[in-house]
């Protein structure tokens, strides 16, 4: 894993093509092992408010990939996938939003 904190700087670098390219690898890793994400899921967080739109609109994938595997790690942040799948300005971020909300409620029962 000495690769891991350097990957993690990756979620504020500047160029938000390198933030969407962090949130696909982070969605591609978090599939096998996602027990060490357990305390990044803030990045991700801000990442949902990114002023880029396609980096807004990958964001929720991750908490979708998460949801499925460990859904207790995106329980704290469902009062804002919810907020967001209801109010945000582009559609995909909503769709994207309320697909992680659903895949993590499916994955509690």
């Amino acid at each position: 894993m000495p690769w891991w904190e350097n990957l993690m700087l990756k979620a504020k670098d500047s160029n938000p093509r390198v933030r969407l390219a962090f949130i696909w690898a982070s969605e591609n890793i978090a599939t096998n092992t996602p027990d060490i994400y357990e305390d990044y899921m803030p990045l991700y967080v801000e990442l949902l408010n990114d002023s880029d739109d396609k980096v807004r609109m990958e964001a929720p994938e991750m908490f979708r990939v998460m949801g499925k595997r460990r859904p207790q790690k995106v329980y704290p942040y469902l009062g804002q996938l919810q907020w967001l799948a209801e109010n945000d300005p582009n559609p995909v971020v909503r769709i994207h939003c309320a697909g992680a909300i659903r895949i993590t409620n499916k994955a509690s029962v």
